[in-house]
């Protein structure tokens, strides 16, 4: 079969291989391949949305885990040292960052300009939230500082103090308490007028708390994982790993509440080199059953965040890369490659569609993780899954 036209014969490639839907400028880039003329092809079956990363083409395969130019949106650069701590405003406008540089920097997340750096804090700033309101923004440094900003003025409202160790987890419920946690503490805060509500006497490094902000889920150093009913202080259950576990780096609920991820290490990988955050974990809340417990990245993990649609989560460690896993499966299904240094946070914007991390490498980068609406192109089914020419 001949066909002189590249796009004809990207979709005749393509119908044989089983996609039946494919956005035009996905059929353009396959059909860029064979504009120097034909080249051996093998492939798998592609599903019905799959882009042409999926195609190997000669000695040169392309896989969905190899970084495409298209998936990364922009670099923010700013930050004079790593970036530790990202967040992204409820209505999709604003990202702000906290780095070691001392600095938050607010940011237009639709185009990436800089809109502010406020400076304030005397040691670096480990973490960072944005009230669901979109007016506040809070950030807790390595000193135990925590302090409130007007984020459309870009002024310090307040400062609250109280920790002896870094403010390492910073969440805001949709009523208004600010939870703050270091290794000596966890606590819970008015943010109308700063007024310390309750202390919770176990420090935590990670905190998340459900959507209807009635439970605290904190993340131990001693790789336990509590959750706390925020408005009485009392301790409901913990999920205690079945080895003895290093510190949970990082935890994200699902939307739904039933499920929670956190980053930790295990002993029980100790032949392995830099055992400690290495893990990934994943947990039934409502039973306290460990579903998944596997190794995720080489080196320590240090964020995880899950998607607004509760079907994915994203994973960023010392290995320089964002990964994209399964919620349900554990399944890795992409890997965002570019970072020059240890990933330290990762966020998911409103909507899913976009992942943002910050990296020691001092830089903020944003990723597409789907592709823009457009039309699409009708292909005819096939049973078959391959070709050669």
């Amino acid at each position: 079969m001949i066909l002189k036209s590249n796009c004809r014969l990207a979709i005749a490639v393509l119908s044989l291989m089983g996609a039946q839907y494919l956005a035009p400028l996905q059929i353009s880039r396959v059909a860029s391949f064979f504009q120097n003329g034909m080249t051996p092809l093998s492939a798998t079956r592609l599903s019905p949305i799959i882009h042409a990363s999926s195609v190997s083409i000669g000695q040169n395969p392309v896989t969905p885990l190899q970084q495409k130019n298209s998936q990364l949106i922009r670099t923010l650069v700013g930050h004079t040292a790593p970036v530790r701590a990202v967040a992204i405003s409820q209505d999709g406008l604003t990202l702000a960052s906290g780095g070691d540089d001392g600095t938050v920097k607010l940011w237009n997340f639709q185009t990436g300009q800089l809109l502010s750096s406020l400076s304030g804090h005397s040691k670096g700033v480990k973490s960072i939230a944005i009230a669901p309101d979109g007016q506040t923004v809070v950030s807790g440094d390595r000193d135990g500082i925590v302090k409130l900003w007007d984020l459309k003025k870009g002024q310090l409202l307040r400062t609250l103090n109280g920790h002896k160790g870094g403010v390492t987890a910073i969440v805001i419920t949709p009523d208004g308490r600010i939870v703050t946690g270091s290794l000596d503490i966890v606590k819970v805060w008015d943010m109308a007028n700063g007024k310390q509500l309750r202390t919770v006497q176990s420090g935590a490094f990670a905190l998340t708390v459900s959507r209807d902000g009635e439970t605290l889920f904190a993340g131990h150093n001693d790789g336990k994982i509590t959750l706390w009913n925020l408005s009485t202080g009392k301790l409901l259950r913990s999920l205690v790993p079945p080895q003895k576990s290093s510190g949970v780096t990082s935890v994200a609920i699902a939307p739904d509440g039933k499920t929670l991820v956190n980053s930790g290490g295990d002993d029980s990988f100790q032949s392995l080199p830099q055992t400690d955050g290495k893990n990934i974990k994943v947990w039934d809340v409502e039973t306290g059953k460990l579903l998944q417990n596997f190794s995720a990245h080489l080196g320590t993990v240090e964020s995880v965040a899950i998607a607004p649609n509760g079907l994915v989560f994203a994973s960023g460690g010392q290995a320089k890369r964002v990964q994209l896993w399964s919620l349900k499966t554990g399944k890795l299904l992409r890997a965002f490659e570019g970072h020059g240094g240890g990933v330290y946070a990762v966020a998911f914007s409103p909507n899913g569609q976009i992942l943002v991390s910050g990296s020691g490498d001092k830089t903020i980068k944003v990723w597409r993780l789907l592709p823009s609406p457009s039309p699409r192109v009708p292909l005819q089914p096939s049973n078959s899954v391959g070709i050669a020419f």
